[in-house]
């Protein structure tokens, strides 16, 4: 979660106070984020719904993307899920007894997801504000430190929207926190292969790269987490985060015998 190319905005979630623990990288459909080492916060880049193709349901495109002005930069909780509540109510009726639903941002895209799924009989194409929506859901109850609702509202977002390579990352977010650092590598190895597949998803590519290190760190491969880092600055060079984690990894090595 066409490429949403212009960051929204910038938060701040605490980070684990574990001296094991640091920061993780968050994204959300529209969100994701990057943490560093020796930093007391999660910093996050929020983006906003991408300019895909209106389609049943786009109607709710101003209220989720008020709900996440809300969230992410009015630090609103409540005023959010208010805006949101009618998107998520629309989106989740659209579920019908012999119809499928799918939301991907281009023709292309739906053309290929209904030769992968020829078997799923009637197949209608949903707005990105649903899956959005469940993100942002997600979104909020990650922040609450709630991981059991927020990976229903992620799988419900990935499950309408497969290509949606940001939900999997804020996936990988959540997977981390809860220690489990093999499924949320999978997330933002999910990510990743999207990015490189779907040119909607582009540009998830640096953050699920982060978080990919993040977890490679935890996980003890200081070669691999180096690796996914370095990566992520040939794509944004300036990105401090991953230099600090870098700059940890490097003392990581310092204190191996």
């Amino acid at each position: 979660m066409a490429v949403r190319a212009k960051a929204a905005s910038v938060t701040q979630r605490p980070a684990p106070a574990s001296d094991a623990m640091r920061g993780a990288c968050m994204a959300l459909l529209l969100s994701a984020c990057a943490a560093a080492h020796a930093q007391s916060e999660v910093i996050e880049t929020t983006y906003s719904i991408s300019p895909s193709e209106k389609k049943v349901g786009a109607q709710y495109r101003e209220d989720v993307e008020a709900a996440r002005q809300a969230l992410m930069e009015g630090h609103d909780a409540a005023k959010a899920m208010e805006l949101l509540q009618p998107a998520l109510d629309f989106c989740q009726a659209l579920r019908k007894p012999g119809l499928h639903l799918v939301s991907v941002s281009t023709a292309r895209e739906y053309e290929e997801y209904l030769a992968g799924h020829a078997g799923n009989g009637p197949t209608e194409w949903v707005d990105s504000a649903c899956p959005m929506a469940f993100k942002l859901k997600g979104y909020f109850h990650a922040g609450a430190k709630q991981a059991p609702e927020a990976l229903e509202w992620l799988d419900r977002a990935i499950e309408l929207a497969p290509y949606y390579a940001d939900a999997q990352v804020e996936r990988g977010f959540v997977l981390g926190q809860s220690g489990r650092l093999k499924e949320a590598l999978e997330a933002y190895r999910h990510a990743l292969n999207l990015a490189e597949t779907h040119p909607g998803a582009v540009q998830s590519r640096p953050l699920a790269l982060r978080g990919q290190g993040w977890v490679l760190t935890e996980m003890g491969d200081l070669d691999g987490a180096q690796r996914s880092y370095e990566a992520s600055l040939e794509i944004e060079p300036d990105n401090a985060l991953a230099k600090n984690e870098l700059e940890y990894i490097a003392k990581l090595r310092g204190k191996r015998p």
